[in-house]
C-alpha cells in the first residue's frame, strides 16, 4: 500500500491546496467547489484501481462492489472537509487579527489605534489575506489535510480488501520520526483484525486499534499468510 501512498499522496495534496487557496482568498464558488468534487471523485477511482492491481499482483483479488463503500464514505467525508476548510480558514484569520491586535495594544506609539482601525476593517471586509499570505499561514494546514485524507483512503480500501482474503495482517509502519514509539514497537508483527493490539502513551492513554485508527497515525495492514501466528490481546507501552 505505502507505494500507491507515496504515489497519490502529493496529487490529493495540491488539490486540497487550491481548495484551501481559493478559501483563503474567498474565491471558493460554485464551480470551485464542482471541480474539487469531481477531483475527489477522479482520485479515488485512480487510486482503487491502483490498488486493486496491486493487490491483485500479490494473489489478492478483490470482487467488484466490495470496496464501493469505502469509497462513497470517502467521497462523502471529502464533501463535509470543504466546509472544514472553510472554518480552520476563518478561525486562523481570526487569530492571526487578534495576535497582531494584542501586539499593538502593548505598544506606546500614538498612531497605534490606526492600525488597530485598520485590521479590524480589513476582517470585516475579508480582506485579511491581502495582508497574510496562504502561503505563510494557511498552505501547511491543507497540506496536511490533503496527506492524512490520501492516506485514509489508502488505509481504508486496503483493510477492506485484505480482510476478503485473510482474517490477519502484519502491522507496517512509516519509516520517518513521525511513527510512535508503541507503533514501533507493533512494527511487523502480526495481529488479527477482530483482536488489535492495544498502545499505552506515556501520559496514560490508551488506543485499541487496527493500523491507521489512532489519530494521525499512517500506518496500515498488510496481509498475512494463515499459517502466520498472531498476537492476541497484545499490550505495548511507551
Amino acid at each position: 500500500m505505502i507505494n500507491i501512498y507515496k504515489s497519490f499522496s502529493q496529487r490529493w495534496q495540491n488539490v486540497v491546496r487550491r481548495f484551501a487557496l481559493s478559501v483563503w482568498r474567498h474565491q471558493d464558488d460554485e464551480s470551485e467547489e464542482k471541480r474539487y468534487f469531481k477531483q475527489a471523485l477522479n482520485f479515488s477511482r485512480d487510486y482503487r484501481y491502483d490498488l486493486e492491481k496491486k493487490l491483485a499482483d500479490k494473489g489478492i483479488h478483490v470482487y467488484r462492489g466490495t470496496l464501493d463503500g469505502k469509497v462513497n464514505d470517502w467521497l462523502t467525508r471529502q464533501k463535509a472537509m470543504a466546509d472544514t476548510i472553510r472554518v480552520m480558514a476563518t478561525d486562523r484569520k481570526d487569530e492571526i487579527i487578534a495576535k497582531e491586535i494584542e501586539k499593538l495594544q502593548k505598544n506606546k506609539d500614538a498612531n497605534v489605534q490606526e492600525e488597530i482601525d485598520r485590521l479590524y476593517e480589513m476582517k470585516q471586509n475579508q480582506h485579511v489575506y491581502k495582508a497574510f499570505s496562504f502561503e505563510d499561514h494557511f498552505e501547511g494546514a491543507s497540506d496536511r489535510i490533503g496527506d492524512d485524507e490520501a492516506f485514509g483512503l489508502g488505509r481504508d480500501l486496503n483493510e477492506e480488501a485484505i480482510r476478503q482474503s485473510t482474517d490477519r495482517y502484519f502491522w507496517r509502519k512509516q519509516n520517518d520520526n513521525r511513527v510512535r514509539k508503541t507503533h514501533e514497537k507493533l512494527a511487523d508483527l502480526c495481529f488479527l483484525f477482530l483482536n488489535p493490539p492495544t498502545t499505552i502513551d506515556k501520559y496514560g492513554n490508551k488506543h485499541t486499534g487496527n493500523p491507521g485508527t489512532d489519530f494521525g497515525c499512517r500506518c496500515w495492514a498488510d496481509p498475512a499468510p494463515v499459517r502466520e501466528k498472531p498476537k492476541r490481546n497484545y499490550v505495548v507501552k511507551e
